[in-house]
């Protein structure tokens, strides 16, 4: 795990967190594992939505330890209340069968680094060290992505002899709305904007040489994509 240091500022007397996990004894011992180190306290434990909504607004806090995997979890409104308190930041505790595009939108959108669940308690104690005193945690070639953009190859999309130049996240984003989500669901889904996913509707329905979202499904239906 590599590091892109920011802006690098003095360490308060301890970094307040909030974590946030769905399992409960998960979170205990997560907050356990920070609480051994005596310049981390830990100022919340919580293991559904609601009660993170809650602590958010309670309490002063640095850091936010997120489990991704928390129930009914919407990323943007987090960031929302999280922005809130001006010295906050969130790092994300993540599965190693993570998403990469996940990530990117999610650094994109204002986290400051992850964290996979199988690193030992020392790289998780640094990792919250090292967010609070600026630093993005995340991995370097992961970083270039969100820098860069390379994230979304251009694929070509052949349907019944017809070629289409469509990005991953423009694929992904025809698949969801093809099982019948509302646009702020595909937000959820890929933690962009609804006004991102709006700019990419527009632009598949002129690649595709559709009207509309009606359009677009007819076009799933008549090319075999839902049945």
């Amino acid at each position: 795990m590599a590091q892109g240091k920011v802006v690098s500022k003095k360490r308060a007397e301890v970094v307040k967190t909030i974590v946030a996990c769905r399992y409960p004894l998960v979170q205990e011992g997560l907050s356990k594992i920070l609480e051994e180190d005596k310049a981390i306290k830990v100022v919340s434990g919580v293991s559904n939505l609601i009660d993170l909504i809650e602590s958010c607004k309670q309490f002063d806090f640095d850091i936010l330890l997120l489990g991704i995997e928390l129930k009914g979890l919407n990323l943007t409104k987090i960031l929302g209340l999280v922005k809130k308190n001006k010295n906050a930041k969130v790092i994300l505790l993540i599965d190693r069968d993570y998403s990469e595009n996940l990530l990117i939108n999610a650094i994109r959108s204002g986290v400051r680094g992850y964290v996979l669940k199988d690193v030992d308690s020392s790289h998780l104690i640094k990792s919250v060290k090292a967010v609070f005193d600026g630093e993005l945690w995340a991995e370097r070639k992961l970083m270039g992505k969100v820098v860069d953009g390379y994230s979304y190859p251009t694929k070509k999309l052949e349907v019944k002899g017809q070629i289409y130049d469509l990005t991953e996240t423009e694929i992904k984003i025809i698949k969801l709305v093809l099982t019948g989500m509302t646009n702020r669901e595909v937000a959820d889904e890929l933690y962009i904007s609804e006004k991102t996913v709006k700019f990419h509707l527009y632009k598949i329905f002129k690649k595709l040489t559709v009207k509309n979202r009606a359009g677009l499904i007819l076009f799933g239906f008549r090319n075999g994509f839902v049945t």
